[in-house]
């Protein structure tokens, strides 16, 4: 296996390993199949795991952050192209890491990293340069902002003993993506209002609180509104999964049965 098979960083969610895994995952529960037998699964989280010590050496980051990776030379931290995402996919295999308690420790040490470091007022940088420095771009996307790295939060806070930070960090994180989150790049789940409606979704099945899910119901009901339909841009793939409707109609699908609801691929709650 080439440690970097699309020589631009091969690990992250959209074009990498760990969109590999997810999509394994929900073949397994939704085929009620293996697809692929554990010894291999186990090598791509270890390709995993050696690509991310060896990007965090590489700048230097080893005893502060023992896992970080690059996308395009970047060191990103959001859900699609970075370390949140690449962490929360690494939190859905439990049983590898009940195996490897070393490898556990790193994986826990690198998301209190990107809580403790990372997490500013209720946000992070797009990339780790610009959250280190202070001077980074924060967007409330999926992709790149609050939105996404929440879901690695949550499943932080499920997988280790419901430890009230990362619920407290899932808060804020929400409270942004409630006074910013009215996107207009579009209904999708990446970077449009939906992946901000999702948000809520994920906070009423954490907590039970009923306000969050009528905080996600006001986000469908931006997304019917004249103003959404007059100002919001039309996606370059206005019908796909992430950027157009395709998502949207999960996000809407979602909220007439929210106790089971999950952003499409990012179920924090598997194996729990």
């Amino acid at each position: 296996m080439s440690q970097d098979f699309t020589g631009r960083g091969s690990d992250e969610l959209f074009v990498g390993r760990s969109g590999y895994l997810l999509g394994l995952l929900l073949l397994r529960r939704d085929l009620k199949t293996e697809v692929l037998p554990d010894e291999q699964v186990d090598l791509v989280i270890q390709m995993l795991l050696k690509s991310g010590k060896n990007y965090s050496a590489e700048i230097n980051m080893t005893e502060r952050l023992p896992l970080m990776y690059q996308y395009h030379g970047k060191p990103y931290l959001g859900s699609a192209h970075g370390l949140a995402g690449i962490l929360q996919v690494l939190t859905s295999f439990p049983n590898y890491f009940k195996q490897h308690p070393d490898e556990m420790s790193k994986l826990k040490k690198s998301i209190d990293f990107l809580m403790d470091t990372c997490v500013r007022n209720g946000n992070v940088a797009t990339n780790l340069d610009g959250s280190l420095s202070g001077q980074g771009k924060n967007l409330v996307h999926w992709c790149h902002g609050a939105s996404g790295v929440i879901y690695t939060f949550a499943r932080a806070y499920l997988l280790f003993g419901k430890d009230e930070k990362y619920l407290k960090t899932c808060h804020e994180l929400a409270e942004t993506v409630w006074e910013k989150g009215l996107l207009k790049k579009g209904p999708g789940i990446c970077h449009g209002v939906s992946g901000s409606g999702y948000v809520f979704l994920l906070m009423y099945r954490l907590t039970g609180d009923s306000k969050r899910l009528y905080r996600a119901e006001r986000f469908a009901n931006f997304l019917l509104s004249e103003k959404f339909k007059r100002e919001a841009r039309i996606p370059d793939k206005p019908y796909s999964l992430f950027e157009g409707l395709a998502g949207t109609v999960c996000f809407l699908t979602d909220l007439l049965k929210p106790t089971t609801a999950e952003f499409p691929l990012c179920n924090v709650f598997v194996d729990l």
